[in-house]
């Protein structure tokens, strides 16, 4: 199979998998994610495919209440990226987004003093203004406020934390792996 079609195949499965998280099955969005994944390693395609499917597998995971699961994923990254602060500013969101969502998670688990280390160094790396969610969240645990977890949800939409979204998936591309045969290499 060349690259192209092998692009169109895991895209259409990735974009299936957002139509499952949108309906609130994350069990089969990720079993869509993951195959999506196996396709970007097998055939090697662009490193940006692997990160976007692995935030959508993130996303799925914590609406999932899989919060460790998720906090493993964060600080595998987080060791990929290495201690020190990107000189590249997409690196550097990129290094606040996942700190970003690994404070959500230690906030969500009530382990407040892990979730304000990180947000810390979200401020530290990129700044007032860069991670919104972040800044408010900080300022809450600042304030000694209680955070429950419909507070937390209220803020992601309020700041668009969920990467898959309704009116940016396109179920016109999407490829249910039900209907796909075992080995892709066939299907075309």
């Amino acid at each position: 199979m060349n690259q192209n079609k092998a692009d169109i195949i895991h895209l259409g499965i990735a974009e299936q998998g957002k139509l499952y998280a949108l309906k609130n099955n994350h069990q089969e969005a990720l079993r869509h994610y993951r195959e999506a994944l196996k396709m970007v390693s097998d055939h090697k395609a662009h490193e940006l495919f692997a990160q976007h499917y692995l935030q959508c597998t993130m996303e799925s995971l914590e609406l999932s209440g899989a919060y460790d699961e998720v906090i493993t994923y964060c600080h595998r990254l987080l060791q990929v990226m290495g201690p020190e602060k990107p000189e590249s500013p997409f690196l550097m969101r990129h290094m606040a987004a996942t700190l970003e969502r690994l404070a959500v998670q230690h906030l969500l688990k009530k382990e407040k003093e892990e979730a304000r280390k990180h947000l810390e160094r979200i401020k530290n790396i990129a700044g007032p203004g860069i991670q919104p969610l972040a800044d408010q969240l900080l300022n809450w645990l600042q304030r000694g406020y209680t955070i429950r977890p419909g507070q937390i949800r209220d803020a992601q939409k309020k700041h668009r934390y969920f990467i898959v979204q309704q009116d940016k998936v396109k179920p016109e591309i999407a490829i249910d792996l039900k209907n796909l045969v075992t080995d892709t290499s066939q299907a075309l």
